[in-house]
């Protein structure tokens, strides 16, 4: 099959709340992400919205058909400009039925050259108990930065910096 990847439209924040939830649903969520389904269901319409619009972030997404209906969104990816000197990617998810496709690959593409266009370095946190996660990045060039903060999901677990730099990794060259 194949699938596109291309930034999220403003309108189309529906899809885009319908795959998070997914994602905050599967069984790797307490080690894949720093929210709750309980906390990101709560989110209001407007919420959502402004999420969907940017708001210093972007947005990709892997859709299969179009992805006009909810059902064809497999997978995403965001980058958060959170300083100008620090982008970091959050909200990795591709569907269990899609993982091993290289759809995330592609997602990390996108991502990539879009923070080339801003930045010289790609950040990322990676729990201690997602391995998978952890050769994902590694294969893509992403190298620990030997920072570390407790995990905000269970602080008695440790999640890890990782930093793809411009020129150093295969992904973004």
């Amino acid at each position: 099959m194949r699938y596109e990847i291309r930034p999220v439209k403003p309108d189309e924040w529906r899809n885009s709340r319908a795959l998070r939830l997914a994602a905050l649903q599967d069984e790797v969520a307490p080690v894949a992400f720093a929210r709750t389904h309980a906390e990101e269901s709560a989110m209001s319409d407007d919420e959502w919205r402004r999420r969907a619009s940017g708001n210093g972030a972007q947005q990709f997404v892997a859709v299969r058909n179009g992805g006009a209906d909810p059902d064809d969104w497999v997978g995403m990816a965001v980058v958060v400009v959170e300083r100008p000197d620090y982008l970091s990617v959050n909200a990795v998810y591709v569907l269990p039925d899609v993982r091993g496709s290289g759809v995330a690959e592609k997602l990390f593409a996108a991502a990539i050259a879009w923070t080339w266009d801003h930045a010289d370095r790609l950040h990322l946190w990676v729990h201690e108990k997602n391995p998978r996660a952890q050769a994902f990045y590694r294969r893509l060039g992403f190298v620990p930065t030997g920072e570390s903060m407790a995990s905000p999901l269970d602080p008695g677990m440790t999640e890890f910096e990782w930093v793809l730099v411009r020129d150093a990794g295969r992904a973004g060259s």
